[in-house]
């Protein structure tokens, strides 16, 4: 006590007194029982959940009676699979330290889409239950600094209650853990919470059938002298929808399927509720289906892998479903084209802002690598496992949407056959399912087809140095169909080299590491450069033994920029000797040019019969594009190093007109002389 009197005002007495000890605390019953259930048994739905505890207060029905201890502290964990739910962050909001005033007596101003439960309390100390609300606690800014925190307010006949219970999530399995402590000492025979239901409840049941139980730790104020805590618990029971199979749909396509035009490519999977979680995901492209890689700057490490690429590597957006029911929460996201991944030479870095309502849980950076066939260039693309929980929130991931929409990036096919998107959509448990979306081109007979085709080669032939062969292809500006297959037939006056095909190297080898063949198998240089690249595709071409055919393939095995391309000519000699080479599946992908060397010396490809100035040489040729246009030519094959021509013809020329002269001068003689 404090005090000053009228005479000395402000100068003030002290006095203490202290009160003897409360006694006969173990006199006090405490036996609470506690229910814990949930609104819906379905597996892997939102539901509401209604809690009610109750302290009976028998004591009180006398005046000679004690009241039941009151209630310090309650730790109440719920089940292994019950958990937040993601989808009821659509529209949800949070109250703030201000709004709650936990520290003072004004009635709360939470809005009321921050509310997510109702209370009810009932104590003898009052005539009418105390009535109020469950709000959603500001993240980190709640007492207890924590994402997970709520409020409980009620109030009765002028009084007015407001407590802060700190919720914790296991970062690996997302159960939940409610801590109410210190609360106040108010004997109460019943408390009632009730969190909403309906599609966007805040809490999701477990994801598979059977019992579940819900365990508490409450601890009196009259403790350690009343004796132990108590530990009530209930149970309760999941029996239907029952998460099992996995049969997750798959959709594919551009928007714009115009042969060879550019298009935006959308790729989209997604599960149903009773469907396991979606782990990881495999698509593979249909050949012809690429994208302008040279007009993407790539997206180096470490920023990929921490979602910090710059805009220039933006190729796409993402968009997301998260949550149990019919109404998922759906977050946005980009998506950047990396450099070489996981040995593959392409990737991607796919990142999501995990901002959900109120809450904000960081980037989630999903990463993938972009592969390409070596005989088709068609892409596969693996990414790896999609997350399942961020901060002990189960993402219960509904659907998965990415849309590749650079302008002037993806482009169709120029071949209109029937084609399909497929994969692979790998369960969280481990279940596969092999997917597939139907994809083909539009108006490919529109598309011109002009590839220029070309041959030379050297008059300088010899018995050791065999002769060469150069073959060009170029293709004039614009979109055109795609060479499909090429044959070609070699004039007999350049016959294949029976000492070269002898060392062609043996299919094992050459599938194990081309580099190991013998040097006698490498015939040439094959060099592609492509609208897609920034940088011409070069390299060897080897002569292939396989098995027990006849003659030996040439395999043109071009690489660049982490790509490797193997261009397979099956080569046949007739009885005459006549050499013809085919190559039938050449890649749906746009060139500028191609070129195939030849080259004479020890292990050329070819040898020259006769002279090759001897007379015109031409190469019978069929071109088919993608579009199934075909294009036959014969080839002339040009040769350089011939004696010129002209200056035969010239002299030619010139002793004829001396000839001619001559005899006019003959005849002119013989006339005067008659």
């Amino acid at each position: 006590l404090r005090a000053d009197s009228w005479q000395s005002p402000g100068s003030f007495v002290t006095a203490a007194v202290s009160s003897p000890p409360t006694t006969g605390c173990e006199r006090l019953s405490f036996k609470p029982t506690i229910t814990v259930q949930p609104e819906a048994t379905t597996a892997d739905s939102p539901a509401g959940l209604a809690v009610d505890l109750k302290v009976p207060q028998d004591g009180l029905e006398t005046p000679e009676g004690l009241t039941a201890a009151n209630l310090k502290k309650a730790v109440i964990t719920l089940p292994a699979g019950v958990s937040v739910n993601p989808s009821a962050a659509d529209g949800l909001q949070a109250c703030s330290p201000a709004q709650i005033g936990l520290e003072n007596s004004a009635e709360p101003s939470c809005p009321d889409a921050s509310k997510v439960g109702a209370v009810e309390i009932h104590t003898p100390l009052l005539a009418d239950p105390l009535e109020g609300s469950v709000y959603l606690a500001q993240q980190n800014s709640n007492p207890f600094g924590s994402l997970l925190a709520i409020y409980v307010t009620a109030e009765a006949d002028g009084a007015l209650l407001k407590l802060a219970g700190h919720i914790t999530a296991d970062p690996s399995t997302g159960q939940l853990t409610a801590t109410f402590d210190n609360n106040p000492q108010l004997p109460f025979s019943e408390l009632k919470l009730n969190f909403f239901g309906g599609p966007r409840a805040a809490l999701a049941t477990p994801e598979s059938c059977g019992t579940f139980t819900t365990s508490s730790d409450l601890m009196p104020w009259s403790a350690p002298e009343s004796g132990l805590d108590a530990t009530p618990f209930d149970s309760f029971t999941i029996g239907s929808g029952c998460v099992g199979g996995f049969a997750p749909s798959f959709a594919a396509g551009t928007s714009n399927n115009q042969a060879g035009g550019f298009s935006p490519l959308s790729v989209t999977f997604s599960r149903s509720d009773q469907d396991q979680g979606l782990g990881a995901v495999t698509v593979k492209t249909p050949p012809g289906l690429l994208g302008v890689l040279k007009s993407v700057p790539l997206c180096g490490e470490p920023q990929a892998s921490q979602g910090t690429c710059g805009q220039e590597s933006l190729i796409g957006h993402t968009t997301v479903g998260a949550g149990a029911g019919s109404d998922p929460f759906y977050l946005g996201g980009q998506v950047f084209l990396t450099g070489p991944y996981k040995g593959a030479p392409f990737g991607l870095s796919i990142v999501v802002p995990a901002i959900a309502g109120p809450f904000n849980l960081g980037n989630v950076v999903v990463r993938a690598a972009i592969a390409v066939d070596p005989s088709t260039a068609a892409l596969t693309v693996t990414s790896d496992p999609l997350p399942t929980i961020l901060q002990g929130i189960p993402l219960k991931l509904r659907t998965v949407n990415v849309s590749i929409d650079r302008p002037g990036f993806i482009f169709n096919p120029t071949d209109c056959e029937p084609l399909s998107v497929g994969g692979t959509v790998t369960s969280t448990q481990g279940a596969q399912a092999q997917v597939s979306s139907r994809f083909q081109a539009a108006n490919c007979a529109t598309l011109a087809f002009h590839p220029v085709f070309s041959a030379s080669s050297l008059a300088k032939t010899s018995r050791q140095g065999g002769a060469a062969l150069d073959v060009k292809v170029a293709y004039p500006s614009g979109t055109q169909a795609n060479i499909h297959s090429v044959a070609v037939t070699l004039p007999k006056q350049l016959p294949a080299r029976l000492s070269t095909i002898q060392q062609a190297c043996p299919e094992a080898v050459f599938n194990a590491n081309p580099a190991s063949c013998g040097e006698g198998s490498m015939i040439g240089v094959g060099t592609a450069v492509t609208p897609i690249l920034k940088n011409p595709l070069v390299g060897p071409a080897y002569l292939v033994s396989h098995g027990g055919a006849a003659f030996p393939d040439i395999d043109i095995v071009l690489q660049g920029e982490g790509i490797t391309l193997d261009l397979v000519g099956h080569v046949n000699i007739s009885k005459a000797g006549i050499t013809s080479a085919s190559f039938f599946a050449v890649p749906d992908a746009p060139i500028g040019s191609f070129d195939l060397n030849l080259p004479e010396g020890p292990h050329s490809a070819l040898s020259a019969v006769g002279s090759l100035c001897a007379g015109a040489l031409a190469m019978p040729t069929t071109i088919t594009g993608q579009n199934g246009a075909v294009i036959n030519q014969s080839t002339p094959i040009k040769i350089s190093g011939c004696p010129k021509a002209k200056k035969k013809a010239k002299k030619h020329r010139k002793a004829k007109k001396r000839h001619k002269k001559g005899k006019k001068a003959r005849k002119g003689s013989a006339r005067g002389g008659k």
